[in-house]
């Protein structure tokens, strides 16, 4: 059987399309911390194990209001501690792209009202002990928050 070449290339665009829509229909959920280096990464890290285990597909995103430059040793080596690598990731500024359409916002602080659409609910975890006083009472504050988080995700799909 031969296939024309305009039948290849719609044949083509289809997969493409389809693929996009399903990248598309995965829910995204947006950690917010002051500097992107400690508190939405640890989230961002943490909510990836939990979710996979779960079976759950999403995409996740760690911004900062006011990025560092790099994310700090101190919690480098915590993640390393806790088998996660965090490796070429660097702190990145939060925009209103990124909120747009997200399931779920998580703000660690910051306040995000001048970046999202009149009514969309934000989470505030703003009681999340300070990472550089105490990583490991940060880090099991942080899961249970996610364990919360992740069985309300699943309810609503």
């Amino acid at each position: 059987m031969r296939i024309s070449a305009l039948a290849f290339l719609l044949l083509g665009f289809g997969a493409l399309w389809a693929q996009d829509q399903k990248s598309a229909a995965k829910p995204m959920v947006v950690f917010v911390c002051e500097h992107g280096s400690a508190k939405s990464v640890i989230a961002a890290l943490e909510f990836d194990r939990m979710a996979k285990e779960q079976g759950l597909d999403v995409k996740i995103l760690a911004r900062g209001a006011n990025p560092d430059a790099e994310i700090p040793m101190l919690v480098r080596d915590g993640l390393k501690a806790d088998g996660y690598d965090a490796g070429a990731m660097k702190p990145t500024k939060v925009s209103a792209k990124d909120l747009k359409g997200a399931a779920k916002i998580v703000s660690f602080g910051p306040d995000l009202k001048p970046l999202l659409s009149e009514g969309v609910v934000v989470l505030h975890w703003s009681a999340t002990p300070s990472v550089s006083e105490d990583y490991r009472a940060a880090r099991d504050y942080i899961r249970q928050q996610l364990d919360t988080l992740l069985k309300d995700l699943k309810r609503q799909q």
